[in-house]
């Protein structure tokens, strides 16, 4: 509603069924660019094909993935527990989570990990399991432009 209402001199000029295109936020042929930028708002990128076609293209979301190895390094005040399973430390380093065994209680750069000890003073643990989160890919939509007017579109 945010995009109707800042263009609504424009919005109010424009045949009912365009205005309730824009207003279900759907980009359709014939439209021209102001009534796609008030649909969808501003795109991510244009490119312009050598035939002069305009593509808009809008990308939202996505996720390159990280890769995470718990245990490695832990905090100032830890606490951790474990036998063949977890350790966790918390403090002034962050947060581990130690995949295969580890104790950690009190001060100490460990808790968690592969055998990281720690009680009152520095444990250093090794490197737990990683954990990994697979890349998702942004959802892309497209608009493409002739003259000035819509041709093609993507769904919302």
């Amino acid at each position: 509603m945010g995009r109707i209402d800042r263009n609504r001199d424009i919005y109010e000029t424009w045949p009912l069924e365009i205005r309730q295109a824009v207003l279900d936020g759907k980009v359709e042929a014939g439209m021209n660019a102001d009534m796609v930028r008030v649909a969808w708002g501003e795109p991510s990128e244009i490119t312009v094909s050598p035939a002069g076609d305009e593509t808009w293209v809008y990308k939202k979301g996505g996720d390159p993935g990280s890769v995470y190895y718990p245990g490695s390094m832990g905090g100032s005040t830890g606490m951790g527990v474990g036998g063949q399973g977890i350790g966790i430390s918390t403090g002034r380093g962050g947060t581990s989570i130690g995949a295969t065994g580890g104790i950690g209680i009190g001060g100490g750069i460990g808790g968690g990990g592969i055998g990281g000890v720690g009680v009152g003073g520095t444990g250093v643990g090794g490197m737990g399991t990683p954990i990994v989160t697979p890349p998702t890919p942004p959802d892309i939509r497209e608009v493409v432009f002739r003259n000035g007017l819509v041709v093609r579109s993507d769904k919302p």
